[in-house]
């Protein structure tokens, strides 16, 4: 069993605060859930996208005791669009399902946000694909459909530090691989397991061929509202937390995820100590894993 320190655990919850115990009032809830509302029935009335899930980030963060203002996020999937994107690269994964973010940019003002395609393709150094930017484009403009354009925000940065994913090679194959690092989410005592995506799997019902490549969706309520309660953008990137699991061409297995502090400078928002140390815990705790 893989668990993080108590000493430290104790210190980050000192240093960053242990919440207010109090929940937030139903009101500060009422704009972003109507906005994520609409949002869930264009997903939902288009033949082409599938719910995948929502977090509540806030709601479930609240419950642990760690009060953050309202961020929920809405995973959907376009699979032909995906297949495509991780046939040509992999790591495409760990910025899919797409997904929007409703959240409480200012008090009592609700706003939804998501990446655009630029972002992608200049993250992953793909190739130009016009057909598939519009199909990207096309899936965020039928889910943002009677959404006020002026409650759409965006990054004023769609660049990255290379493309802060953190990669390692593992010595195990795929399969172990996969159960290790399950394993040792699972073993963390604060921590829930959202869903796994497979990839590959899902390729093949458009007889599309790629490597495997299976997502991993997973968070710590309590200290990812800590992380995020001065900063609830980071919902969209960096929360619910993501492992990709896969194997290169030469049968090389691999597991990558987001450097989340690296995200933190793309939004331009507070690198905290709560940050920090959710950043410490992908960093050390988890590689622990494939040791």
């Amino acid at each position: 069993m893989i668990k993080i320190s108590l000493a430290l655990t104790a210190a980050v919850a000192l240093l960053s605060g242990c919440g207010n115990s109090e929940p937030l009032t139903s009101e500060r809830y009422l704009e972003s859930d109507k906005l994520f509302d609409q949002i869930v029935s264009n997903i939902e009335s288009a033949p082409d996208l599938k719910k995948v899930i929502d977090i509540d980030h806030s709601r479930m963060g609240n419950e642990a005791g760690s009060e953050m203002p309202p961020s929920r996020v809405i995973m959907f999937s376009n699979n032909s669009l995906e297949a495509e994107l991780v046939a040509e690269n992999p790591l495409t994964a760990i910025d899919l399902p797409l997904r929007i973010l409703a959240y409480e940019a200012e008090f009592g003002q609700s706003k939804v946000i998501y990446n655009s395609y630029d972002f992608l393709e200049s993250r992953y150094q793909l190739s130009s694909n016009a057909r598939l930017k519009e199909l990207y484009t096309t899936s965020l403009k039928t889910v943002l459909t009677g959404v006020n354009p002026e409650k759409v925000s965006s990054f004023e940065n769609d660049k990255l530090t290379e493309n802060a994913v953190t990669t390692i090679q593992s010595p195990y194959d795929f399969e172990t691989t996969l159960s290790k690092v399950i394993g040792a989410i699972e073993s963390q005592d604060d921590t829930i397991l959202f869903d796994q995506i497979d990839f590959q799997k899902n390729a093949s019902t458009l007889s599309i061929s790629t490597q495997p490549a299976t997502l991993l969706l997973f968070g710590a309520p309590g200290p990812g509202a800590k992380a995020m309660s001065s900063a609830p953008t980071l919902g969209l990137d960096a929360f619910c937390q993501k492992f990709l699991v896969w194997k290169d061409s030469n049968d090389h297995v691999f597991l990558s995820y987001n450097n989340i502090l690296e995200l933190a400078e793309r939004q331009n928002v507070s690198k905290s100590i709560a940050l920090r140390f959710v950043s410490f815990r992908l960093n050390s705790v988890f590689e622990e894993a494939l040791e």
